[in-house]
């Protein structure tokens, strides 16, 4: 019961993603294929009756935490709310460290969100204003749009306060700091390459002893050389950058599993977009799903 409630307050959290219009729309761009975005109730389905997920839900592994303070954190962002997005982010990377490397895309998803939303409302009161104000989409206001430094060291300062405040409380709750190298540094040194799902143990079980801290530190920052470039090519559709990290930390991840990769091919039907509705891609879909 647990894991179906996890799986379904999932669902609810791409449901909003997708209600909110963050995939088509921006504050500087709009899709011009917005009427053919799937419908939020399908994202949810997609994700719902995706056998990746059913697999996972009977697994019952933790890392179905992870994905749920992932995409909420997502959700939230879509919906401009900056504390809440980073406090849900900070518990996802509690649990693992794959979840600091949506900081920056999330990041910039929430400050598009929160400039939007502050045109919108700006306009708003433009129109109860005046009555021959034009309407459509609203336009950008430097002056009153969040500063870009500001808003980035409140969202990373709450990120951080609310990391220190959970590793305080995990120390409060057990008698020492094992939790530490037990939750990170096993992931960060990988000490165990029993065969998986991911690509890092069959690299790792050939590699000589002398040049295993060398590569650990290339695949590690060849997970983090994304980030930020998606960022740079993405700040029209900040939405994108986002999905496309959860990708390239679902495949390249060290441990990988089905969970990652189920919520990743679900987090594709937000673009379902930018694909031509054609039978071919249709069967394609259905056959990848």
């Amino acid at each position: 019961m647990l894991y179906t409630c996890l799986d379904l307050a999932t669902a609810d959290c791409l449901h909003t993603i997708a209600e909110s219009g963050a995939a088509y729309t921006s504050r500087s761009y709009t899709s011009p294929r917005k009427d053919r975005t799937w419908a939020p109730i399908s994202v949810a389905a997609v994700y719902l009756f995706n056998p990746f997920t059913l697999l996972t839900c009977l697994a019952r592994p933790t890392s179905v935490f992870m994905t749920f303070f992932t995409l909420l954190s997502v959700s939230h962002a879509a919906q401009a709310r900056v504390p809440t997005a980073s406090f849900a982010l900070a518990i996802a990377a509690h649990t693992s460290v794959h979840p600091v490397l949506l900081l920056p895309p999330v990041a910039l998803l929430c400050y598009d969100r929160a400039c939007l939303q502050q045109a919108k409302d700006g306009q708003t009161r433009q129109v109860a204003g005046s009555s021959n104000v034009p309407t459509g989409k609203p336009a950008a206001n430097q002056r009153t749009q969040p500063k870009p430094m500001a808003f980035s060291l409140q969202f990373i300062g709450t990120f951080l306060a609310s990391t220190a405040f959970l590793l305080a409380l995990s120390r409060l709750l057990l008698p020492s700091w094992q939790f530490l190298p037990s939750v990170y540094l096993t992931q960060l040194q990988l000490p165990d390459l029993v065969p998986n799902a991911g690509l890092w143990w069959y690299f790792f079980i050939e590699m000589f002893d002398a040049f295993r801290s060398f590569f650990l530190g290339v695949f590690w920052l060849h997970m983090l050389s994304y980030s930020v470039p998606f960022c740079l090519r993405f700040q029209r559709q900040p939405l994108v950058a986002v999905v496309l990290m959860m990708g390239v930390v679902a495949v390249f991840e060290p441990y990988a599993n089905a969970g990652d990769a189920g919520a990743w091919l679900s987090c594709l039907c937000l673009l379902g977009h930018l694909f031509e509705r054609t039978p071919s891609l249709s069967l394609w879909a259905l056959n990848s799903v």
